[in-house]
């Protein structure tokens, strides 16, 4: 499982910050799961393994303090128990998947650190798991219904954590989910983005994405080149018309778009990751350039899936090392100015 935090992210109430409170908005606390992995399902519960330390330490914390942005990536099928930990005395087969639209609420459940244990003994009891109870369904997208199975969604939620009650040795938090907000995420591949494949035409494209698309041209409103974006994000996600068909899609890191963060490559890789990770995820394939504008210190790293590099995928890096764009279809990944 991956499991990342912003933990506390309030501003310091002094010097600058304390002269001008107006001015600097306080930040609410945060967490976010990622569970598109590694989970496990546990008859009645998701029980999360190895939690990152700092997101205990935010949940308990933020307990009956407020709102709080509690987020989730999803996939709308999941395995059941039986089907990842067969055990003959309560599985009598292998299973079948749980549809989670149907399914939800669901508890979540996650081990306790000892730090986190040790710091907050007061509240905690001796408590050895934290469960997270949804008072009511959480707000997943009714279009999970009618997409095909393994489809992704990042959700985004405000909630409003209730206080740490704790029995024999679970500490439980009801939570109650105040708005969502559903971005649908796919995985990129040089075939192209969830349904959205190369050589689709725009009304193919827009059908595929079922959000609504806006356009942007480049040059005069006939230009053979233009691009589209799905009104309802990821923010840095991109599909690059040549001719009349779809033939790159692209992701460029935005500070302001965790969605667009969360978008991977068939091989697992982000905007964010190194680039010793795309090494290694890609591997003696990789063909790598000095970046056009970055300089040597800044990389293209191209992996055609074809001899006739007709079809791959392109890495941007950045000069600290770090994955900015992501580019992904023909050979137009190859151009270094989108449409020119």
């Amino acid at each position: 499982m991956t499991v990342l935090t912003t933990g506390l992210a309030h501003f310091p109430a002094t010097g600058f910050a304390q002269e001008n409170a107006a001015e600097m908005p306080v930040a609410d606390p945060y967490v976010l799961f990622d569970l598109r992995d590694d989970f496990v399902w546990n008859l009645t519960h998701y029980q999360i393994l190895n939690p990152d330390e700092d997101v205990v330490r935010t949940l308990i914390a933020e307990a009956d303090q407020g709102q709080m942005i509690f987020d989730m990536v999803l996939r709308d099928t999941v395995p059941p128990y039986c089907e990842l930990r067969f055990d003959p005395t309560i599985c009598d087969d292998r299973g079948t998947p749980v549809d989670w639209y149907s399914d939800l609420p669901q508890t979540i459940c996650m081990d306790i650190p000892a730090n986190v244990t040790f710091d907050h003994a007061d509240r905690l009891k001796g408590a050895k798991y934290l469960c997270l109870e949804p008072r009511e369904r959480l707000l997943l997208p009714e279009s999970w219904q009618s997409r095909q199975s393994g489809a992704q969604t990042y959700l985004s939620q405000r909630i409003e954590p209730g206080a740490v009650t704790v029995r024999d040795d679970i500490a439980t938090i009801d939570i109650l989910v105040l708005d969502a907000i559903n971005t649908p995420l796919s995985t990129l591949t040089p075939e192209g983005y969830g349904d959205a494949k190369t050589g689709m035409t725009e009304d193919e494209v827009r059908a595929a994405m079922i959000e609504p698309m806006t356009s942007t041209r480049e040059g005069t409103e006939d230009a053979e080149c233009y691009h589209l974006q799905s009104a309802g994000g990821p923010t840095g996600l991109g599909f690059m018309m040549v001719d009349s068909k779809l033939a790159r899609i692209s992701v460029y890191a935005d500070e302001y778009d965790i969605a667009t963060s969360l978008i991977r490559t068939g091989r697992a890789i982000q905007v964010g990751d190194t680039i010793d990770d795309v090494r290694a995820a890609y591997g003696d394939g990789l063909i790598e350039e000095e970046h056009e504008y970055d300089g040597p210190d800044g990389r293209y790293l191209t992996w055609w899936a074809n001899d006739a590099k007709t079809s791959g995928i392109r890495f941007e890096t950045g000069r600290d090392g770090t994955v900015t764009a992501i580019h992904a279809g023909t050979g137009s990944i190859a151009r270094s100015e989108s449409c020119y």
